[in-house]
């Protein structure tokens, strides 16, 4: 039986799949870093309305005519906006046309967390736009609310 004799010479310090794996990570950093940056601004420009910040959820998919959507939303305002918060689901069909309450939920205490919940029906073919509106309040039954406090982004719902 042969025994066998380790080589003498040293191995390089970075052989060359070490610095090809080096170079693959920092790649991956920097895409990483790259698609993280869209979702730094879009957070940023929330938290730059400091009165409110309100949010919808409704379904990515396109949806048949005469279906039920179902949209959820949630906002969040400063204790010195307003005294109540009341949170909006609005619809328009298409780019034009004035934009129309669907439904609002109850009204909560400042610095909670107001929800809605609407389900809707897609009645045309066409695109469907939602946004969600934050009212603030000056009392729980207050049937005038002042300006929008803060709004969600539009979400277009294709109805085909």
């Amino acid at each position: 039986m042969k025994l066998r004799v380790r080589s003498l010479t040293r191995t390089p310090l970075f052989k060359a799949p070490l610095v090809t794996a080096l170079r693959t990570a920092a790649a991956g950093a920097l895409c990483a870093a790259a698609l993280a940056l869209p979702a730094s601004l879009a957070t940023a420009e929330e938290v730059r309305n400091a009165d409110g910040v309100m949010r919808i959820a409704a379904p990515a998919h396109p949806v048949r005519v005469g279906r039920i959507v179902r949209v959820g939303g949630d906002g969040r305002a400063g204790a010195a906006a307003a005294r109540y918060l009341r949170a909006c689901v609005q619809q328009r069909t298409a780019d034009r046309g004035t934009w129309q309450t669907v439904t609002c939920g109850a009204p909560v205490a400042s610095g909670a967390d107001a929800r809605v919940e609407a389900r809707l029906r897609a009645r045309r073919p066409g695109t469907l736009q939602l946004r969600g509106v934050l009212y603030g309040l000056d009392g729980a039954r207050d049937p005038h609310p002042g300006p929008p406090l803060g709004g969600s982004p539009v979400r277009v719902l294709h109805v085909r």
